[in-house]
């Protein structure tokens, strides 16, 4: 399960790092708009990671770091998203990517789910390389925020 969460959450990382690549410069408006990419005021929310087939050894081991940093967060709204942040591989098989789920049920509403963000705050010393190697692992991410019907 651990292992799972680690995947997902590297494969999150990566994909946020292709998508918001501004977000490790310096903070603009661009780049604030972005981190609005990566909350859920829903309650709840998904993250889907598509991952270079050859490369899922690299989003594994960003998602592993992920995984690490919020197991260790002393942040309260860390701690929180830690509580119910779930990372997902798809057992499906296809060709050209492997698919990571990150799953955010429930989501604190004002709280970034980006990974880049998290691993930034956390570990910003390793954050530059973390994040190439989450770029060069995903394909594209899709986000949807999602509301609990049952």
């Amino acid at each position: 399960m651990r292992r799972l969460a680690l995947a997902l959450a590297l494969s999150a990382i990566a994909s946020l790092a292709i998508a918001a690549a501004p977000r490790l410069a310096p903070r603009t408006t661009q780049a604030q708009a972005t981190t609005h990419d990566y909350t859920f005021s829903s309650g709840a929310g998904l993250l889907l990671f598509y991952v270079r087939p050859d490369h899922t050894a690299d989003f594994e081991a960003v998602v592993a770091r992920l995984s690490a940093v919020l197991d260790r967060t002393d942040d309260p709204v860390r701690k929180q998203q830690a509580a119910s942040w779930r990372v997902f591989q798809s057992v499906e098989a296809a060709r050209d990517h492997a698919i990571y789920a990150f799953v955010f049920d429930p989501a604190i509403a004002t709280a970034s789910y980006d990974p880049v963000t998290v691993l930034g705050e956390a570990v910003p010393t390793e954050v530059q390389g973390l994040f190439e190697r989450l770029k060069a692992s995903v394909i594209r991410v899709e986000r949807m925020g999602l509301r609990k019907m049952r």
